[in-house]
């Protein structure tokens, strides 16, 4: 709404239809959730989401192609799609390629040809998220209940198929 706005008030409104009609009249909206589930086409989501069923959380799975960015703030993790959909989330469970990059403070979310850098560095306004790492096949409730129950901003990562 703000985009339609700010296009209209300053006359860019219709060579910006011209343009892109889909982002000039997309709206973007933000989405809250406890947990979001990133996967990519080599991993099978179904294991990892079944964890999830019996336990009283709202978790969204999301194909990794569909993020465009990925970002860290004092509120949580802002993930941001295809679709111009904002999720806010605190929690992140990467079942995809992924590899930590300490000394940049940054996790690298490797899909095919895209890779996303969520930086976590830390300044006294922000908290930096904990990582926590499993191997899929230890990956079931009781092992996923004490990352659930922090009450951090976190990002689990599983390793293996």
């Amino acid at each position: 709404m703000r985009r339609r706005d700010f296009l209209y008030n300053t006359g860019l409104l219709l060579p910006a239809l011209l343009a892109s009609p889909a982002l000039a009249l997309a709206s973007q909206k933000t989405i809250d959730t406890e947990m979001l589930i990133i996967h990519d086409e080599a991993t099978t989501p179904a294991p990892v989401a079944d964890v999830f069923d019996n336990l009283v959380l709202t978790a969204r799975q999301m194909n990794c192609r569909e993020i465009i960015d990925l970002s860290y703030t004092k509120n949580g993790f802002l993930v941001t799609t295809a679709g111009n959909t904002t999720f806010l989330t605190k929690k992140i469970l990467v079942h995809t390629s992924h590899r930590i990059n300490a000394p940049q403070a940054s996790v690298e979310i490797s899909t095919g040809g895209k890779t996303f850098h969520l930086e976590y560095m830390s300044d006294k306004k922000k908290v930096a998220p904990e990582f926590w790492f499993l191997k899929t096949q230890q990956f079931h409730a009781n092992r996923v209940m004490p990352f659930i129950n922090r009450n951090r901003h976190a990002v689990l990562c599983l390793s293996g198929s």
